[in-house]
């Protein structure tokens, strides 16, 4: 219980008021009697016991209970919990974020990390459901996830899918979890939101502005270790040297890492740098307490991963080491389709990792790249069926195809080509690309098909179209280059290059952190996914239904471990591409295990749940006690006129 107005309790001095009155009221009052001579014989009283006694009597006690309930009342009690054992309603949010893996002391569990002790205190609340308790338990992680909502009923189901949670990557998305957890409560006003996390995530001002109306939010921060050391960020580039290994001319990789201390206390470790699972150099390092250290190499080419660590033994491994891929380019098989491919011959060769081949139209039919290329360009042709990955259509020719509804070329009018140029917001190849001076000549008036959209005009006719039918990821320039300036100027060759890469299967990341989507960068060719994970097991997923490519999501590969993944793509049993991705779990914000309570108070130092709007909302949820109070003041005073109207009539019988 709390008071909403505490000043009104100082009411209750009115106590020791009434006591006096009531000793000056029971005094002896001089009454004339026709002799003392009787009271002679009385035992006369101790001096030290003749003074007033407080007059215990009902009529006191009254007027101490009306006066003690009117400053209750005064004061505006109101109850923070339910009354009279009604149902609770509770959404608890779990973070799962890297830090939770922290080891912590003294948690009398079989195993101790701070998602253990998150799992044990949802584990208490689950089993506090009864009767008709709701509970709806939520991961929070790079995504949130709903493990399941119900009553006591459930409670089984609860308790499993608590046992299976796991640490699911760096960073926690407290915004989505809250949004979730209030759409889990919309039926009921009296709600909780229970947030079991050790608080290592930013909580931006202003941005649950909207949130006026979530349920009141408690947090129980969970983990008190301090002390933690991680690499932090591990960087390569290329850079050409003259000097490197004695040779001139060749490009080296430069390498840069750097590591941080967390904790009161300086401390000396080993650094080691391995390429290839080789060791390369090992260095002692010095960290200052709450330091960073920087160190940087410079090695030959030819190395594919890299990987930094250092002896841990603290109480987070998975951020003691962070790797590299260095073998990102990925070959593409390219089908130029032409009778004069000059022009366009030359601008993919200057595409890095491009591997190109030409056919005649005449013999595309039976070309064993058709089928098999990751980008086919048709120029002045149209095939009878898309094919599969990426195709470039230039110059459509009218009526040999019933892929796309094509009129007559109109011709360009010079006077209005520039001024006419309209580019989609959405086409992002065409971002900063100049166009001053291009000419694109007549072009085919296409119907656009509902698969796609016009990413340049020149007034009404388009000029660009990109879109995506089935496993086909298709642009058309419906201008002839022969009869268009473009091939002639600097716009052309990096226009070709940003469609190719905008058409096929972008690069590897080189590095990702933990619980990172990995952004699909496989071919629509392929049917399977083959991850080979860091700690040796194998996920096999199929990417292609009915059919369709479907895409592939982070949760579904599981990329949470620290280490080197390698991705195999795979039609049927052929393999299409092989590469290796680096997952990393060190991050400045999750590395640094010390108590933050500081990152619940933005700026305008206000705890999350006036930030929230949980405050007010708090307040309205409240039960205020005061008016049931007043009633019980009523029912004393009730009491008291009976008590005393009884004695007056008894004192007139009396008398009569």
């Amino acid at each position: 219980m709390t008071f909403l107005f505490p000043l009104g309790l100082l009411a209750l001095l009115t106590l020791p008021v009434i006591v006096l009155l009531h000793l000056i009221r029971e005094r002896r009052q001089r009454v004339m009697v026709p002799s003392l001579l009787l009271w002679l014989n009385l035992p006369q009283k101790p001096i030290d016991q003749k003074r007033s006694r407080l007059p215990l009597t009902l009529l006191l006690f009254l007027h101490l209970l009306v006066a003690a309930l009117i400053a209750i009342a005064l004061a505006q009690p109101q109850w923070l919990g339910d009354l009279l054992g009604s149902e609770r309603h509770l959404a608890v949010i779990i973070d799962t974020s890297t830090s939770m893996a922290a080891r912590e002391s003294g948690l009398g569990l079989a195993s101790n990390t701070r998602l253990d002790r998150a799992r044990a205190r949802a584990q208490d609340l689950v089993n506090g459901v009864r009767g008709n308790d709701t509970i709806a338990l939520i991961t929070a992680g790079p995504q949130v996830r709903m493990l399941g909502e119900g009553g006591a009923e459930q409670n089984a189901s609860f308790s499993a899918a608590l046992a299976n949670i796991t640490v699911e990557g760096v960073g926690t998305d407290v915004i989505g979890a809250l949004t979730l957890a209030q759409a889990a409560l919309e039926n009921h006003p009296n709600g909780r939101i229970i947030i079991l996390s050790d608080a290592a995530f930013p909580l931006p001002t202003g941005a649950l502005a909207n949130a006026a109306a979530l349920p009141p939010v408690e947090i129980e921060q969970i983990g008190a270790t301090g002390g933690n050391r991680a690499v932090v960020m591990l960087a390569a580039r290329s850079w050409n040297s003259s000097t490197v290994g004695g040779s001139a001319d060749r490009t080296a990789v430069q390498v840069y890492t750097r590591i941080a201390s967390y904790g009161g206390v300086p401390l000396t470790t080993q650094l080691q740098l391995l390429g290839d699972d080789q060791v390369l150099d090992t260095r002692s390092v010095n960290l200052q307490p709450d330091g960073e250290a920087e160190l940087t190499w410079t090695l030959p080419p030819g190395i594919r991963t890299l990987r930094v660590e250092f002896d841990g033994q603290d109480n987070l491994p998975d951020d003691d080491t962070a790797s590299l891929s260095l073998a990102q380019a990925r070959p593409l098989t390219t089908l130029l389709v032409s009778a004069t491919p000059q022009a366009l011959e030359r601008a993919l060769d200057a595409v890095p990792n491009l591997q190109v081949s030409i056919v005649n139209p005449a013999e595309y039919a039976n070309s064993p790249l058709a089928a098999n290329a990751d980008l086919t360009v048709f120029d002045g042709v149209l095939p009878n069926q898309w094919p599969i990955g990426g195709v470039l259509v230039i110059n459509p020719p009218v009526g040999v195809s019933s892929l796309l509804d094509i009129s007559a070329a109109l011709p360009e009018d010079p006077s209005q080509a520039q001024s006419s140029l309209i580019a989609a917001p959405s086409a992002t190849l065409l971002n900063g690309l100049s166009l001053s001076g291009v000419h694109f000549g007549p072009a085919q008036v296409i119907q656009t098909p509902p698969w796609a959209t016009v990413a340049l005009a020149s007034g009404d006719t388009p000029l660009i179209l990109r879109g995506r039918t089935g496993q086909s990821e298709i642009a058309i320039w419906t201008f002839d280059l022969v009869q268009s300036n473009l091939a002639t100027r600097l716009a052309f060759p990096l226009l070709v290059a940003r469609t190719v890469r905008d058409l096929t299967p972008p690069p590897l990341p080189s590095a990702l952190l933990a619980g990172d989507g990995l952004p699909s960068p496989r071919s629509p060719q392929a049917t399977h996914l083959e991850v080979l994970s860091p700690d040796g097991s194998t996920q096999i997923i199929d990417v292609a239904a009915n059919g369709q490519a479907t895409s592939v999501a982070a949760p579904e590969l599981n990329l949470v471990q620290a280490g080197i993944y390698t991705l195999t793509e795979r039609r049927n049993e052929e393999v299409i591409y092989t590469g290796q991705v680096a997952v990393n779990a060190g991050s400045p914000l999750e590395s640094d295990l010390r108590p933050r309570a500081s990152l619940f108070e933005p700026a305008s130092n206000q705890p999350l749940a006036d930030l929230t709007g949980a405050a007010s909302q708090g307040q309205r949820d409240r039960q205020p006690l005061w008016s049931w109070v007043i009633i019980l003041v009523l029912l004393v005073m009730l009491i008291e006129w009976m008590y005393i109207h009884r004695r007056t009539a008894r004192m007139i019988g009396a008398n009569r």
